[in-house]
């Protein structure tokens, strides 16, 4: 069932209001889903779903098991096996799943929820049995040891301060604590650091002998797949496994909530959020299915109800508003939730909410409101049936919590049945005030609560294995005689080959347009890309922000019809609009079921050329454009990010980033000083692709293009904007950004690089994947597996059109942030200087990852659409992409060490550490000279910006 939380960030006709507008009724239902089942003699239950979109195979192992199974003093459990699970079974080696699987391009994951323990593998469709015998042979022989789970541990740590160190990391985590009183939901899948530091290896091992059964799983393989051989591997490699006892539930059952509920939490955040919400019924009530609509009418988006009082009102509250649903095995919840604005009263906030949500079930919705939810359910239906991984997971998670993997094929005609009624019952039987749950996240002035989970995760991280009393008991069986103790790896026989479309050249204001239009029906969905050559980089110094200002306020109304007036249009057609800045160029982008493309184009046309200007929302958007620079300058990854960014390239537009000040001096004028010469359709690059033929394409096109009116001088094209690059670092530097109350240290060193149109692109790819292609890759064994520093680390050459940059990043410990680095350099170092030459396995192997993961991107016509407008960016040939393996086949060990000593050289990196500077600059200038900044919003700042 497709029941995602709706969220919000961010023609020539003239429409009628929105009070006006007509339902639109959803189209015909979609083509079933076609599978098949079967259940093994051990209970493993597992579903074939053939599939002919792209010669992939994804292979998905479903454990019902997840954080609700978990004992109250060993939160955390499922959740470490998400990790432990990849350090090895009987014949595979520590890391070697997901190098495996790595090695072909493929994709290898997993992920823990409350219900739900995952394993995902995508490959090159000739790879599937491999991945059924790396999937059966840990569900058969995993046994937990006491250096696995030390070393999984620490990652689990650093993954959980990671997570607590963005601004909101632990709202969802607070919320939950006061919305169950007794049920295991109450806690979050991540787990508890100082119960995990308590327990012993035995535990662990009986909680796999447990849970991770063939009884207690399901298999999916979807995709490119020979049914009937398919079927003879499953049952080579998984029917032999030893049905387990029937996992007990240890969930107690959350008793009826009868009084509602309010608490203020005070944490490292920079804005107030706002959280109301209650428990709903389990997964398979198909109330789901009306409280999912109502969640698209609440806040699904910049129509909906909570968008236009919260965010796009005449007094605007909310920097962010949207509803909440979560659905879970048990019961889950449903509800909405608010950033504040800065400078407004969360109480105001939170009142609004209570409101909206009484209205639901004081007034219900109305027939409008009604079709363009439903219309809005079918179009997020068929965005799930794109990929082989995204059919699995709504087939499997039916089978799993419905009951019955039929629902995925009979959720469009419930939803399609649902009426006005039986959304207000839904919300008179769950939103009555009495059954709410009221969370407001405030801003805690002190960090007292910030350096307590900070000090917990340090010592989790730290302390050492507890002995188990009783030995670690694995589950005991021989392996079949005639099983394959080597991976059965076959050869790459696939290679990518991306659809090119037929090319158009078309003549525009200032010169000409390129137009593709690429044809594939697998879907009732079409979309339209329109990219123009000029964006940011040509906005003034003094004015950084306005590039995205603009790509934003064009959305807010256009062609007469007002914001409210046009997002409703859109929503309820099916239709999405964006617009985003690129830099050096400006994107939008248009999606739309098929029968409503030439509505977008049309819509796209005024969007791109008569936006309103309101005085109004220019003020609505720039408030809250204020709000969110705000949040995001409490992002410590964020601010590293921009403060290398200015490092590596100085005061240029590569450098610059938006400013309160910057922000601040924007005016509506300077937005349309900069439309006007910015969105002009010459050398534009406009292309369709999905549901349409060349011929609806190129006339839909010339439709777009024909907005800006006839060719005149004054709409050439924009001069190209300078960069005046500063010269290169000639030696190292360390900047430190005082970060008191941070829970990890975020971590970011560079230095420039090539460019894009280099030819050492091909050893810088291959380099790549070496250094930071998985688990496995040499920073990432470094960083990771080796030493436990961090969740994650990465070195990757990012070459841009103007510039390019080598850049190694991890977020880690802050005790530790020296060490993670050295740890980095040290890897950097041996593989330039040939300390640690590049051998023929990892070239081979990085070879076999490019190529692959070509392959996989093969399965969305806007994947290789994507493909096709970088190449035309970037001047590259259109066989780009299907010649970039053989390009890269020609590369040689030595060409990919050359490329790192000439570019890498670890003594001349701009660094920057983002952590308290008390606790790390001492260490940190054992590497160099530290120069220490404040965190950008640690002080509140000036009156004049709040304006």
């Amino acid at each position: 069932m497709t029941r995602a939380i709706a969220s919000l960030v961010a023609l020539l006709i003239l429409l009628a209001p929105a009070s006006d507008a007509q339902p639109v009724a959803p189209a015909a239902s979609l083509p079933p889903i076609e599978y098949t089942t079967d259940t093994l003699p051990n209970g493993l239950r597992v579903v074939y779903l053939p599939l002919r979109q792209a010669p992939v195979v994804h292979v998905r192992v479903m454990y019902h098991v997840g954080s609700k199974d978990e004992r109250p003093d060993r939160q955390g459990f499922a959740h470490m096996f998400e990790h432990m699970m990849f350090r090895g079974s009987a014949h595979v080696a520590p890391e070697q799943h997901m190098k495996l699987i790595n090695m072909v391009g493929g994709i290898s994951n997993a992920f823990t929820s409350f219900d739900q323990t995952t394993y995902v593998n995508t490959v090159p469709s000739e790879h599937t049995e491999m991945a059924l015998w790396l999937e059966a042979d840990r569900m058969a022989s995993f046994k937990v040891s006491d250096a696995i789970f030390q070393t999984e541990r620490k990652v689990v740590a650093e993954e959980w301060r990671m997570r607590m160190n963005q601004p909101f990391g632990n709202l969802f985590e607070e919320y939950v604590k006061r919305l169950f009183t007794q049920h295991s939901y109450r806690w979050t899948p991540i787990g508890n650091m100082e119960q995990l530091a308590q327990a012993k290896t035995a535990e662990l091992q009986d909680f796999f002998n447990t849970y991770y059964v063939p009884n207690n799983a399901i298999l999916l393989v979807s995709g490119d797949i020979d049914v009937p051989k398919t079927k003879e591997w499953v049952q080579r490699y998984f029917a032999w496994i030893p049905k387990g006892e029937k996992p007990p539930r240890l969930a107690p059952k959350e008793p009826e909530q009868t009084e509602g509920r309010s608490a203020t939490v005070p944490a490292s955040v920079p804005l107030s959020a706002v959280v109301v919400g209650a428990r709903i019924s389990g997964w398979a009530n198909d109330d789901q299915y009306a409280l999912a609509l109502l969640g698209e009418i609440l806040g699904g988006g910049p129509s909906s109800r909570l968008y236009r009082r919260l965010v796009a009102s005449d007094s605007p509250l909310a920097a962010q508003a949207q509803s909440l649903h979560q659905p879970l095995e048990d019961g889950g919840f449903f509800g909405a939730m608010g950033i504040t604005l800065r400078g407004k009263n969360p109480a105001d906030v939170e009142k609004a909410l209570r409101e909206e949500t009484a209205l639901l079930i004081e007034k219900g919705v109305t027939p409008d409101e009604l079709a363009k939810a439903k219309t809005q359910y079918r179009q997020g239906v068929i965005q799930q049936r794109k990929t082989a991984e995204q059919i699995a997971r709504n087939v499997g998670e039916e089978w799993m919590f419905g009951g019955d993997p039929a629902r995925a094929n009979s959720e469009l005609e419930k939803v399609a049945a649902m009426t006005a009624d039986d959304l207000k019952k839904a919300a008179a039987t769950y939103l009555a005030p009495n059954r709410l749950t009221v969370m407001q996240m405030v801003p805690d002035p002190t960090g007292q609560l910030a350096r307590k989970a900070m000090a917990q995760a340090a010592e989790t991280a730290k302390a050492p294995v507890v002995p188990s009393t009783e030995p670690v008991k694995a589950r005991v069986f021989e392996f079949p005689k005639d099983y394959p103790t080597k991976p059965p790896i076959r050869e790459a026989v696939t290679a990518a080959k991306f659809a090119k479309g037929t090319s158009f050249d078309v003549p525009v204001a200032g010169g000409k347009a390129q137009v593709i239009v690429i044809p594939d029906n697998r879907l009732p969905l079409a979309s339209a890309v329109v990219a123009l050559r000029r964006g940011s980089h040509n906005e003034p110094a003094d004015k950084t922000g306005l590039g995205s200002l603009t790509s934003e306020m064009v959305r807010r109304g256009a062609g007469g019809m007002t914001f409210e007036q046009l997002n409703t249009r859109l929503d309820s057609l099916g239709i999405s609009i964006d617009v985003d800045d690129e830099g050096d160029y400006t994107e939008l982008t248009a999606t739309a079921p098929a029968d409503q493309l030439a509505e977008a184009v049309k819509l796209s046309t005024l969007v791109l050329t008569k936006p309103n200007f309101d005085e109004k929302e220019f003020a609505n958007l720039k408030q809250q454009a204020q709000s969110n620079l705000t949040a995001s300058l409490a992002s410590p990854t964020t601010v590293a990010e921009r403060e290398l960014g200015a490092m590596l390239y100085g005061d240029t537009p590569l450098g610059r980033k938006t400013t309160p000040q910057s922000l601040n001096a924007i005016t509506l004028a300077d937005v349309k000083e900069y439309f006007g010469k910015i969105y002009r359709p010459a050398d534009a690059i406009v292309i369709l692709s999905g549901d349409v033929t060349p011929e609806t394409g190129k006339k839909l096109a010339e439709q777009l293009l024909a907005g800006w009116g006839e060719a005149k001088s004054d709409l050439a094209l924009a001069p190209a904007p300078k960069y005046e690059l500063p010269p290169a670092a000639d030696k190292r530097k360390i900047v430190l950004i005082d970060h008191p109350d941070a829970k990890q240290a975020a971590v970011r060193a560079g230095v420039r690089a090539f460019t894009v149109q280099s030819e050492q692109r091909y050893a810088g790819s291959l380099a790549n994947q070496i250094l930071s292609g998985g688990i496995e890759s040499r920073v990432m064994a470094s960083v990771r597996a080796a030493k436990g520093l961090a969740y994650a680390a990465h070195g990757i050459f990012s070459p841009g059109r103007q510039a390019g940059a080598f850049v190694g990043d991890t977020d880690t410990k802050i005790e530790a942030a020296d060490q993670a680095i050295e740890a980095m350099f040290q890897v950097f170092e041996d593989m330039a200087s040939g300390k640690a030459p590049v051998t023929a396995e990892e070239l081979k192997e990085a070879r076999l990852r490019v190529a692959g993961s070509l392959v996989m991107s093969m399965q969305t016509v806007d994947r290789q659409a994507a493909r096709r407008l970088t190449a035309l960016l970037n001047g590259f040939p259109e066989d780009y992409w299907d010649t970039y393996p053989s390009m890269l086949s020609t590369v040689t060990a030595e060409q990919v060490q050359q490329v790192m000593k000439q570019h890498v050289d670890t003594n001349k990196m701009s660094i920057v550490v983002v952590a308290p500077a008390k606790d790390v600059k001492a260490k940190l200038e054992k590497l160099g000279p530290v120069e220490v900044k404040p965190m950008p919003m640690a002080a509140p700042a000036k009156p004049d910006l709040l304006k």
